[in-house]
């Protein structure tokens, strides 16, 4: 079995390079369904190990692919009861705020840590 591990740096610079290139719509009153930072932290956690997963499965078509990250992301929603809409609303206000995004992805790479330290104690 492949092991994962996680380097978050690069991750967390290219996160932000992203944010500024999709920091276009200038919305700047957040929706009345806002996710909250913390929570918005954890779904894009389980959403960046969901796609690893994927990757790492090495699938031979691009459409298993795209199906099994699919399912893994409806049960994601269902997890912290968003739905698709909800989660785009507020991930595209929080791309037009990078402060508040940086600070989601600090607590992201955060979280990451720990489910590494967490998957290496040795019982």
């Amino acid at each position: 079995m492949s092991r994962f591990t996680f380097n978050s740096r690069p991750f967390l610079m290219l996160s932000l390079i992203l944010t500024g290139l999709l920091a276009c719509n200038g919305e700047d009153s957040p929706p009345d369904d806002l996710i909250p930072q913390e929570k918005m932290a954890e779904i894009l956690t389980e959403i960046h190990i969901a796609e690893a997963r994927v990757t790492n499965m090495q699938l031979r078509s691009q459409d298993s692919s795209i199906l099994l990250y699919e399912k893994m992301q409806k049960r994601i929603w269902e997890k912290n009861k968003v739905d698709t809409s909800v989660y785009r609303k507020s991930y595209s206000f929080y791309t037009t705020h990078p402060a508040l995004l940086s600070e989601i992805y600090e607590q992201v790479e955060k979280n990451m840590e720990v489910r590494e330290k967490k998957k290496n104690i040795k019982l």
